[in-house]
């Protein structure tokens, strides 16, 4: 995406991510392994995926928005070994189901979507406190109201540039807290800057056998 999407964002979520369709990689040593730190690399081209572990809660000056279902999916286009750069992916997929969110925004009645406009980028920076930087983030929410439907823009645009999730090998999931998002498009009844937090996880390399995805 170009610098956009909505909070939440999201997700995640998670401090491990990407793929390649293809075989099972042999190799180890990469920043990102499956079945364990210090397993298998995950291959470029390999699908990550992860569902909503702790709600989507996006927090305005006019309400909130929660989700407490939803899923994260993204590729690997980048794995270097530990210590020659950071691992990479394309974020694809920031979904949350409407079915079971919820909204205090002003005017609005109820939650129709939440999904990313267009891919997000992610990088996975490894050490002791490993992170997954989200840039060029939109998530797209449309929100019922009285008047119609409404759809609000958000994420990095702005004084905005990146969203950052914690990531960890013990539960395998990526954590945002608290990060500040700003809308990117949207109507009068679209506040205009938040907060997300959330959680996402295990995340999985669909793959490789759906193994548990470490940084290392």
């Amino acid at each position: 995406m170009r610098t956009r999407t909505l909070a939440l964002t999201a997700l995640a979520a998670a401090g491990l991510v990407l793929g390649a369709a293809g075989q099972a990689g042999a190799s180890t040593g990469g920043v990102l392994t499956v079945g364990s730190a210090g397993g298998t690399n995950a291959n470029v081209g390999d699908t990550l995926t992860g569902a909503i572990n702790s709600d989507f809660i996006f927090t305005t000056s006019s309400g909130t928005i929660d989700c407490s279902t939803g899923s994260f999916t993204a590729g690997v286009t980048a794995n270097p070994a530990v210590g020659s750069g950071n691992a990479t992916e394309s974020i694809t997929g920031l979904h949350a189901d409407p079915a079971n969110c919820s909204t205090t925004i002003g005017g609005t009645i109820g939650v129709v979507s939440v999904e990313i406009n267009g891919p997000a980028n992610g990088t996975v920076v490894d050490g002791s406190s490993p992170t997954l930087k989200v840039t060029n983030l939109d998530e797209q929410v449309t929100l019922a109201s009285f008047l119609g439907d409404v759809t609000c823009d958000y994420g990095t645009t702005g004084s905005v540039t990146e969203i950052d999730g914690a990531l960890s090998n013990v539960s395998k999931s990526i954590s945002f807290a608290t990060q500040n998002v700003n809308l990117i498009s949207g109507s009068g009844l679209c506040p205009s800057s938040g907060t997300f937090s959330g959680g996402v996880g295990p995340v999985l390399d669909s793959s490789q056998s759906n193994q548990a995805v470490y940084v290392n």
